[in-house]
């Protein structure tokens, strides 16, 4: 029983089938790629229709969030080794 369950198992798949898979999995890379090329397309389109204030706003306020998301993060080690510490009740 073991033998016929492992024969069954252990089968390649046909080349046809192989292929078609590929052919699948390439088709769907590529429409990731072309959705990635889209929205960046879209986003630097709207950001160009801005006046010039806005778009140094946008600036500004893209640079202050990425410097207070990356300040916020904890590096790997100090998560690891750094316990918290519970809170005191009074």
């Amino acid at each position: 029983m073991i033998l016929v369950s492992i024969g069954a198992f252990g089968q390649k798949q046909s080349k046809k089938v192989r292929q078609a898979q590929n052919k699948y999995e390439k088709s769907e890379e590529q429409k990731k790629k072309d959705y990635k090329n889209a929205k960046k397309k879209s986003n630097a389109h709207k950001f160009k229709i801005q006046s010039k204030k806005t778009q140094k706003r946008i600036k500004e306020s893209k640079k202050e969030a990425k410097r207070n998301n990356r300040a916020n993060k904890d590096n790997f080690i100090n998560r690891i080794f750094n316990k918290r510490k519970a809170k005191k009740r009074r």
